[in-house]
C-alpha cells in the first residue's frame, strides 16, 4: 500500500513546493540579436522637408551690351534699356536620404522688367530702329526637379550645424500674361497706319500697339545651384542659394523638417 500512497499524495506535494519565479524584467532584443535570430529591425524614413523659397533672378548689364545698345552709349537715344530682372515665390518638397536630397518645385516667376526701348546693336548703328516693349501681366508658372548633393562642414551630432549643397536640375515653366510692341516707321510688321515713318518711342504715345511678341507656351527651366544650409536639430532649415535659373539668380529658402 505504501507505493500507491505515495502516488495518491504526489498532487498534494506538488502544489506545496515552492515555485521559482524569476525577478528580472524582459530585456528587449538588440538589432544585432534579432538579427542573428532571423529578424529584420524597421527600416528608418529619411528626414523630408517642406520649405517656402523666394528668388531674385537678373541678367547683368555687362551680357545685355553684347546684344543691345543703352543711354550711355555714343549718340544713343536718352532711353535707359529695361534691367531683365524678375522674382519667384514658391514651395518645395524635399526628400533627404543623406547626402541625397530630391526637391520637387513650384514657383510662380513675376515680372520685374519695366516698359522702355530696346535698341539692338548693329554696324552701323541706328539707333532710331529699336522697338519699345511693355510687359502686362508677365510671367511663368514653374513645376521642377532638382538633385543637390549635401557636404556637412560642421559637426553633424550639435542642435545647429551647416553644410553645402550642390546641385542641378530641370522644370518647365509656363507662360503667362503678354509683351506688347511698337514697332519703328518703315518696319514691315506695323500694322497700322499710324506715324509710320516714327521711331517706335514716338509711335508708343500716340499709336496702338502692332501687337504682342510671340513667345513660346511652354519654357524649358535649367536649373544649376550652389546653397548654403543651416540646420536646426532636424527640425528646421533655412537655405541661402546662388545659381543658374535660365537666369543668374540669388535666393532663400526656410522651412520645417518632420
Amino acid at each position: 500500500m505504501a507505493p500507491l500512497a505515495a502516488l495518491l499524495l504526489l498532487p498534494q506535494i506538488a502544489l506545496a513546493a515552492p515555485i521559482d519565479i524569476p525577478t528580472e524584467p524582459l530585456r528587449q532584443a538588440s538589432p544585432g540579436e534579432a538579427a542573428a535570430a532571423g529578424s529584420t529591425p524597421a527600416k528608418e524614413r529619411p528626414p523630408m522637408e517642406l520649405n517656402l523659397r523666394a528668388r531674385y533672378l537678373t541678367v547683368p548689364n555687362a551680357i545685355m551690351d553684347a546684344w543691345f545698345f543703352d543711354a550711355g552709349d555714343e549718340g544713343a537715344n536718352p532711353f535707359e534699356r529695361p534691367r531683365l530682372r524678375m522674382y519667384t515665390f514658391g514651395v518645395e518638397y524635399v526628400l533627404k536620404p543623406r547626402p541625397m536630397n530630391w526637391v520637387f518645385y513650384y514657383e510662380y516667376v513675376g515680372n520685374g522688367i519695366k516698359e522702355g526701348y530696346w535698341d539692338d546693336r548693329e554696324s552701323p548703328a541706328d539707333h532710331d530702329d529699336g522697338d519699345w516693349l511693355k510687359p502686362s501681366n508677365f510671367g511663368l508658372h514653374v513645376l521642377g526637379f532638382n538633385y543637390a548633393h549635401e557636404i556637412p562642414i560642421s559637426d553633424e551630432s550639435r542642435d545647429v550645424w551647416v553644410s553645402m549643397l550642390f546641385g542641378a536640375g530641370l522644370g518647365l515653366g509656363i507662360m503667362s500674361g503678354e509683351l506688347t510692341v511698337w514697332h519703328p516707321g518703315g518696319n514691315s510688321s506695323i500694322t497700322n497706319n499710324c506715324l509710320r515713318d516714327a521711331p517706335s518711342f514716338e509711335r508708343k504715345d500716340t499709336c496702338e500697339p502692332d501687337g504682342e511678341i510671340n513667345l513660346p507656351g511652354v519654357l524649358p527651366i535649367l536649373d544649376l545651384t550652389m546653397s548654403t544650409r543651416v540646420n536646426f536639430a532636424e527640425r528646421a532649415n533655412a537655405r541661402l542659394d546662388l545659381g543658374l535659373h535660365n537666369t543668374f539668380y540669388v535666393g532663400t529658402a526656410v522651412g520645417t523638417v518632420f
